[in-house]
């Protein structure tokens, strides 16, 4: 989840502003988590490919611009908002220049998900089973969002919460197949 916006910095006695966030929810790009050595307590290389793919740029282009329209001419904001805060900024005017600011300015949200492939053994790329087991490592399962193959287009809490009950009923379905 990328997002681009200004969060209010502290503002004087008697003054206001208006924020707007975009939120990019359901990007294309695919990003990477690789291991970096065989060492289980080096860092992962991790590439997360924000606006890689030219479409997710342009749809978050459009949305800041229309987003920008709606509060500088909409017929609720208008006559309110005087201009852009801090006085410093200037927002672009056509797409092209939207492209520009959100590959500046665009940021994390920090809700990364859909790391651990999970596919049939055939696949050389999946890490996991369906019952979310990690190939090739007995005793360990993914139990978290990494195994989301889409993005949710909200918080991951929800989900991570179910895919956590869904592995603690394999584990005991296990369990009891196995005794």
């Amino acid at each position: 989840m990328l997002c681009v916006g200004l969060l209010p910095c502290s503002l004087a006695e008697g003054e206001a502003a208006i924020t707007l966030l975009v939120f990019l929810c359901g990007p294309r790009g695919r990003g990477t988590v690789r291991l970096s050595s065989k060492d289980p307590t080096s860092k992962p290389i991790i590439d997360h490919a924000y606006l890689e793919d030219e479409l997710d740029v342009a749809v978050f282009a459009e949305s800041c611009r229309i987003g920008h329209e709606v509060i500088t001419n909409g017929r609720g904001t208008k006559d309110i908002v005087i201009g852009p805060w801090p006085t410093t900024i200037s927002y672009p005017t056509d797409l092209a220049g939207w492209k520009q600011h959100i590959r500046n300015n665009a940021g994390t949200c920090f809700h990364p998900s859909g790391t651990c492939k999970i596919a049939p053994d055939i696949d050389p790329m999946d890490v996991a089973d369906n019952r979310l087991r990690m190939r090739n490592i007995e005793g360990l399962r993914v139990a978290d969002v990494s195994i989301l193959s889409l993005i949710t287009n909200s918080h991951t809490q929800v989900p991570a919460y179910a895919i956590g009950e869904k592995v603690a009923h394999m584990i005991l379905q296990d369990a009891v197949v196995e005794n």
